[in-house]
This record gives C-alpha cells, structure tokens and sequence, in this order.
C-alpha cells in the first residue's frame, strides 16, 4: 500500500500544544514531517505494517553497537577480577 499514489485528503485540527509534541517527536519515528508522522500512526491503529525507515534502521544499529562495546567491556572488567582472584 505504500506504493500507491496518495490522492486522498484529510484535515484535523489540534492543539498548540499537541503540534508542539507532534513537531517535537515526529524525526524520532523516521517520519519526513507532521504529516508523514499522522500517517504512521493511523497505519499502525489501522494495523498494516508500518514502512521500515534509514532513520530506525540508523539507531537500531547505533545502539547495537553500543551494546556491542559495553559488552566487551564488561567482558573485559569480569576477565581482570577473574585474574586478580
């Protein structure tokens, strides 16, 4: 469905303050804008899949990577204690 032109529209209003938490969380989902933000959500209750961004793909491997060191360095901190012992 992604795929598919868009040629349909919507309007809805909100809040100051909900703009504010839209605008403020909408890059945090790999989402383009508010708009492309309110399409996730309303994918997501609607229950299709959601498109895979680069943005989650990005911080997936980010903070796999960061588990990755913190790993070693735990490993490396049990070897010493296991050496000292």
């Amino acid at each position: 469905m992604p795929d598919q032109p868009k040629s349909k529209m919507i309007s809805l209003r909100v809040s100051p303050e909900e703009y504010r938490a839209l605008h403020a969380l909408y890059p945090s989902y790999g989402a383009r804008n508010v708009s492309d933000f309110a399409r996730l959500a309303m994918q997501r209750v609607m229950g299709q899949p959601m498109p895979a961004t680069s943005a989650s793909f990005s911080k997936i491997n980010e903070l796999d990577e960061r588990l990755a060191a913190l790993e070693e360095k735990f490993a490396s901190l049990l070897g010493r204690d296991r050496g000292t012992a």
